[in-house]
């Protein structure tokens, strides 16, 4: 008997950034398969966090990557597929703030179908506080933060002075300002700072 190729699924998720994993469903054929081996990719910007492969009476240990790229399940035995294999997947933070469709794959017995996902849209970073220019210019001077946002959680304090926000340099709060923009809210990043003429390094979870 021809074995069926595995389907895509029917339906995208919607991933928020950061955000919960949500699950992505592979119908079942019905048919005889395995043993053998499933491999998947996750889409870019996402990770692979588990998956159920409803191994009823079989044994199928999944593995996934450190870095949640990607997942292999060896399927060490025949079994009728009659459920749903699910594989959940999370968007990463620093995804693209304007989101989008982003593709990974799932391949089984030869046949590669795609596993999609979509990433909704980020809200803008922005500075937890105040800053103003530096005299003479180079980066931006902390004048105010706010003691109930992540400003104040990563350290910063009144007169550090901001001279770049992950690899990107800072010459101005305008150009703080732009930065962070450019990311989402709730990504981490290394913002280097001099304090007291002593250069610093903190990890800030960017507030909205």
């Amino acid at each position: 008997m021809a074995l069926r190729a595995p389907t895509p699924p029917s339906t995208v998720p919607d991933l928020d950034a950061p955000g919960p994993a949500k699950p992505v469903e592979f119908p079942p054929d019905g048919q005889w398969h395995g043993p053998g081996q499933v491999t998947i990719q996750a889409p870019q910007y996402t990770r692979i966090t588990h998956a159920d492969w409803s191994c009823t009476g079989l044994a199928c240990p999944v593995s996934i990557a450190s870095d949640g790229s990607s997942a292999t399940i060896d399927i060490r035995g025949r079994a009728i597929w009659i459920r749903p294999w699910t594989v959940y997947v999370a968007a990463d933070v620093d995804a693209p703030l304007a989101g989008g469709q982003f593709s990974g794959n799932l391949t089984f017995e030869g046949v590669t179908v795609p596993l999609d996902v979509n990433i909704t849209p980020g809200t803008p970073g922005a500075f937890g506080g105040y800053v103003s220019n530096v005299l003479g210019g180079g980066g931006a001077r902390v004048r105010f933060v706010d003691p109930d946002l992540n400003a104040a959680a990563a350290g910063f304090l009144v007169q550090d002075v901001i001279t770049s926000v992950d690899g990107q340099p800072v010459t101005s709060p305008a150009s703080l300002n732009a930065a962070l923009a450019s990311k989402r809210a709730g990504a981490t990043v290394a913002v280097d700072i001099r304090r007291n003429n002593t250069p610093m390094t903190l990890q800030y979870t960017i507030d909205q």
